[in-house]
């Protein structure tokens, strides 16, 4: 199977990374969180399939530079969170995701070292103290703030910080993005369902009232069918046709009876040789779909006992009902 290309960003795309911070004879690299690449200086940072040899980012893989498209994504990280994040440029091909991007090529915008302990719960903080991971074969760099830092005698965070940013000529990232960097609040997550919730319920008792006081007038606007021997058992009347699809009294009863596989009802006319689609509007409809299936089922099982007749649509079995 080809794989689908996917298509060149016009623009730089701006999204949000978060790095490891690793210094090799007195050298600061960004590095990936999750594979030893290094992110060099004054060069675009191009992504590569290790696994499938093909150019990155693919549609049929996962290669390519992961960005999200806010800074409040990278409070996810967890475990393998980094000592830099920043804003990140990407160009070329780039994938589009909902909640962020993956690129061919990429390179730092803005930069800022924060506690590699807090953004690992979840929060951004920046880093006043410096601590280095004495079990890293690469001299990776550990920022901490103030309250993780407490007790210790480490050098201070921002002479390295100027470091990094002076190496990769990016600005630094404001306070205000850092404090972006945020969990959900469960709080608000509650309040929002719950309103949902109300909402959804305040529908429903409307919907209820609506329907039973549009049956009580039913009797008023009920069409009279010309021969009830061909009515079906248990249809109910009136059912008509509108320039918006067909609608019944009441209205609510068709968008029950009308599967959920289908956009809209779905009419037709019934001849002897099966049935041909017709638009709901069109007056010579005289059945709709009431139900469908595996076409592999029972008709008992799939259709009711007011199906006037059953056709088959691909793998699909489709009853149909008359209308009045």
């Amino acid at each position: 199977m080809p794989v689908v290309e996917v298509p060149l960003s016009p623009e730089v795309v701006e999204g949000w990374r978060a790095w490891s911070v690793v210094e090799h004879d007195g050298e600061l690299r960004l590095s990936s969180l999750t594979r030893a690449e290094q992110w060099e200086p004054l060069r675009p940072f191009v992504a590569s399939c290790v696994r499938r040899g093909h150019d990155a980012p693919s549609r049929a893989c996962a290669c390519g530079v992961y960005a999200a498209a806010q800074p409040e994504e990278l409070a996810g990280l967890g475990r393998i969170a980094g000592a830099a994040v920043g804003q990140v440029s990407l160009w070329g091909r780039v994938a589009q995701h909902r909640r962020g991007y993956r690129a061919a090529t990429a390179y730092p915008a803005r930069l800022r070292l924060v506690c590699v302990e807090c953004l690992g719960g979840g929060v951004g903080a920046p880093a006043v103290r410096l601590d280095r991971d004495r079990t890293s074969p690469r001299g990776r760099l550990v920022p901490l703030c103030a309250s993780h830092a407490a007790g210790r005698s480490l050098p201070p965070a921002r002479p390295v910080e100027q470091r990094l940013l002076s190496t990769y000529r990016v600005e630094m990232v404001p306070d205000a993005a850092i404090e972006r960097i945020r969990p959900p609040v469960a709080g608000k997550t509650m309040r929002a369902r719950h309103v949902v919730g109300v909402l959804v319920a305040l529908l429903v008792v409307v919907t209820v009232a609506l329907v039973r006081a549009q049956d009580r007038r039913t009797d008023v606007s009920r069409v009279t069918v010309a021969s009830t021997s061909q009515r079906p058992s248990g249809i109910q009347l009136p059912l008509h046709r509108t320039n918006e699809g067909l609608i019944s009294t009441p209205r609510i009863r068709i968008l029950l009876l009308t599967p959920a596989r289908f956009e809209a009802p779905r009419c037709g006319m019934h001849a002897t040789i099966g049935v041909r689609h017709v638009e709901c509007a069109d007056p010579r409809a005289d059945v709709f779909v009431e139900d469908v299936g595996p076409a592999g089922a029972r008709r008992s099982g799939t259709c009711s006992d007011a199906t006037a007749i059953v056709t088959r649509s691909r793998d699909r079995l489709l009853c149909w009902r008359l209308l009045p």
